[in-house]
């Protein structure tokens, strides 16, 4: 499990660690990125709502090691294997409710169900 000194990635409409994690992941407004080392964040705009560039490339541009999300499309969840960075099953509640599960080991990683 990894879960000391690395960044997570969320997919949210909103801007705080109180907002629900976004249910489309590539569609979502923003991505709030939650540093465990440090026990802060910082929200970006989702690039590809601009057609800048494809999630899965900026967050690992930001050194994104992890990504918990309730679903994946199966070119963002390759993209993210290629990159090395491990998907979670997100679940319901906040982000930062989802931060606690991730840090106590209780989050699953992403399965083949939950790729379309």
């Amino acid at each position: 499990m990894i879960s000391n000194g690395v960044k997570i990635a969320f997919a949210t409409e909103g801007n705080n660690l109180k907002d629900k994690i976004a249910l489309h992941f590539g569609r979502a407004k923003n991505f709030l990125l939650y540093d465990t080392e440090k026990g802060s964040f910082e929200v970006f705009e989702n690039p590809e709502i601009k057609g800048r560039e494809l999630p899965p490339d900026f967050l690992a541009k930001q050194g994104v090691k992890a990504v918990i999300a309730f679903s994946l499309g199966p070119r963002a969840f390759e993209k993210f294997k290629n990159y090395k960075i491990e998907v979670f099953k997100a679940t319901d509640g906040t982000i930062l409710e989802n931060i606690e599960k991730f840090k106590e080991g209780e989050l699953k990683k992403l399965s083949k169900e939950d790729i379309f």
